[in-house]
């Protein structure tokens, strides 16, 4: 049996701030489900051979975003970010700022594994990490 990558899943306060946020980063709206009496909505973005699948529940649009901070919750179990690889880390962290995106004093990082990154919040607080890896080629 062989398996590979298909999606992640995320909940957000307000889908529309979502969808422009991730369709900024070159994801495509590829389905929608909303449920009938608008108290939720399920939407699927595709990025490459991958998905994003957005859930919307209308009883959370008030409630603050998310405050965590990348490297002090490391050590607790959980999901941690999504990331995202692309060819020139200081090419896409120039496009991150010139959108918006990346606060201005964003750096670039080189990991203890020997990539090169950096992390931006979507705007529910959900960190996505914009990665070069050359290791594995």
């Amino acid at each position: 049996m062989k398996y590979q990558p298909h999606h992640t899943c995320i909940s957000v306060r307000n889908l529309g701030k979502s969808l422009e946020f991730y369709k900024m980063l070159g994801y495509e709206q590829v389905h929608q489900y909303n449920e009938p009496d608008g108290s939720m909505s399920i939407t699927h973005l595709k990025l490459g051979s991958s998905f994003l699948e957005i859930f919307w529940y209308k009883k959370n649009e008030a409630i603050a975003p998310l405050d965590y901070q990348y490297t002090e919750d490391l050590k607790d179990i959980g999901v941690k970010h999504i990331a995202l690889h692309t060819e020139d880390i200081e090419v896409a962290l120039a496009d991150m700022k010139t959108k918006g995106l990346a606060p201005e004093d964003t750096t670039i990082t080189m990991g203890r594994t020997k990539v090169s990154y950096f992390f931006i919040k979507d705007p529910d607080g959900i960190w996505l990490e914009i990665v070069k890896d050359d290791r594995y080629k």
